[in-house]
């Protein structure tokens, strides 16, 4: 199994390690974990452009999409008690664009460029979109 598929199926099983493992068993959001959902997410847009969606495939990340959503919902909403940890308040907006955007990439049959999201939050996967500043 190719791994981000094994990132997609950790994530949907509620994995420790994963994304969704992170937000939801023990409320923090972990960036990293969110980078691998989301890249695993983009490598199988890629891998499916112009073909017929997989059934399995389009559960798994639907679902996902959708409980990721929720736990941000939970979070933001001040009657509920779920609250998360290191929840990225600042950037958060990016982050919803970011999950928003592969989704309706996977439906619409697209994937966005990085260069086209600036550098507000960073992929670890494009190091070289991200020049490092010397002092």
């Amino acid at each position: 199994m190719k791994e981000y598929f094994q990132i997609l199926n950790n994530n949907y099983e509620i994995k420790e390690g994963s994304f969704i493992y992170s937000l939801s068993e023990e409320a923090v959001f972990n960036e990293q974990h969110f980078w691998d959902y989301y890249n695993a997410v983009i490598e199988v847009v890629k891998e499916n452009l112009n073909k017929q969606l997989d059934k399995e495939v389009t559960n798994i990340i639907h679902w996902t999409y959708r409980r990721i959503m929720d736990c941000f919902l939970w979070h933001l909403d001040t009657n509920d008690a779920y609250l998360m940890d290191n929840f990225p308040s600042d950037n958060f907006i990016y982050f919803k664009e970011r999950l928003d955007l592969m989704i309706e990439g996977y439906f619409g049959d697209f994937v966005m460029n990085e260069k086209q999201f600036g550098d507000s939050i960073k992929n670890p996967n494009y190091p070289e979109l991200y020049p490092q500043v010397k002092d």
